[in-house]
């Protein structure tokens, strides 16, 4: 991937399509009531995260397609499937999806975070909640080994961590569900080959599929929010108006569904229509400072380390490539993740003109369009704001 820092250039457009559907594999025979997997909080699968709520679009098609197919027990020699891309694009709900048809099948199913497997490991081991340890290490076995698939969310736990006897411990777990050919799905931020993990995990997770979930163009996230708009009960949302909160909350997926639920609370409080004003509004109301009260020095200080420029120099006036690029990108995200004004865009960054604002943004949105490699990088920033915040 061309990485912006070296060559400050981003592609132009190339036209690409969206598609959007529902994916309806939800079972309802009667008098059916599938086991109840194990989930990522100890309870019940999260209701909601099925195929069929799954807002397709070209960022997440590909592994959305390759998910179901596993599910249904299509493409058993791509196991361990490992879904991978920036926080909130949909990872944990494809997990959840596969949890619930595979259950809906009569599978046993767990389901658990990384963390969540450590603590059962370390619990077994040690036999600390006043069982025997020979049970506690019969219950670790029976919810880990004695499965049809394993499904284990955030895999990033491990990366750099002294953790070798639970990481060691899951390869061989790996291993022998990969001898019985039952199933394993993993999410991570990062391809799990990138983390730093014990050898013998990275080298049974070497044969599985790495599948990911890149940040929705402006134009998808807007389709995406008519999507969720309308499973919400949302009637009439215009395209302009969902842009309004695709704009606001950006393109992570998950910000978008909780934009959705803000709007769609405050619509039935006040009775009003889903008008550009009333989204705005709306988000204003719930959320003050969008993208959970993001600060827009924050943007300043990750992009300023991220391109290796300080900020006074990034708004200095000078008109060098090196110094255009991140201005643009600085005022994206001050307007996409920030939610300043355009007055309040170019006022921080020093500018007087307005509609270099507007252009700084249509130029971004363009290039995070056309091109699947700066739209991650991009998407690779947004996160770092985030984890800043």
């Amino acid at each position: 991937m061309t990485d912006l820092r070296e060559s400050l250039s981003l592609s132009g457009g190339d036209g690409r399509s969206l598609k959007l559907r529902g994916i309806d594999t939800e079972r309802d025979e009667p008098g059916h009531k599938p086991p109840t997997p194990q989930s990522d909080d100890g309870g019940n699968l999260n209701s909601r995260l099925t195929f069929k709520s799954f807002a397709e679009a070209d960022s997440n098609s590909y592994a959305l397609g390759r998910a179901k197919a596993l599910a249904l027990g299509n493409s058993l020699e791509y196991s361990p499937l490992q879904l991978t891309g920036p926080a909130g694009m949909g990872k944990t709900h494809l997990l959840h999806a596969i949890a619930h048809e595979l259950s809906n099948a009569g599978r046993k199913v767990t389901l658990a975070t990384a963390e969540e497997y450590t603590s059962d490991f370390v619990s077994a081991v040690s036999g600390r909640d006043g069982k025997g340890k020979q049970n506690k290490i019969s219950d670790f076995k029976a919810k880990y080994r004695k499965i049809d698939a394993l499904l284990i969310d955030g895999l990033d736990f491990f990366d750099s961590r002294s953790k070798p006897k639970s990481a060691l411990e899951l390869a061989e777990i790996l291993n022998e569900l990969d001898s019985k050919s039952k199933l394993v799905v993993i999410t991570s931020r990062k391809n799990p080959l990138g983390l730093k993990l014990h050898e013998e995990l990275k080298n049974r997770l070497q044969g599985g599929l790495p599948v990911r979930l890149s940040q929705p163009s402006q134009d998808d996230a807007t389709v995406i929010v008519r999507h969720l708009a309308k499973t919400k009960g949302i009637k009439n949302l215009s395209v302009e108006a969902a842009a309004t909160l695709a704009r606001r909350r950006g393109s992570n997926v998950a910000r978008l569904v909780s934009g959705i639920n803000e709007l769609s609370a405050y619509l039935e409080y006040y009775g009003r229509e889903p008008t550009s004003d009333n989204v705005a509004s709306a988000l204003e109301m719930s959320s003050p400072a969008p993208e959970g009260a993001i600060e827009p020095s924050i943007v300043a200080q990750v992009v300023s380390d991220y391109f290796d420029r300080s900020w006074d120099e990034i708004t200095s006036g000078r008109r060098t490539h090196d110094l255009t690029v991140p201005k643009h990108i600085a005022m994206y995200f001050l307007r996409q993740v920030c939610g300043l004004s355009v007055h309040q865009t170019v006022r921080f960054v020093g500018l007087k003109h307005h509609s270099a604002a507007s252009r700084a943004v249509e130029e971004i949105t363009k290039k995070i369009q056309s091109s699947p490699r700066d739209r991650d990088e991009i998407a690779s920033l947004h996160e770092k704001i985030n984890e800043a915040a």
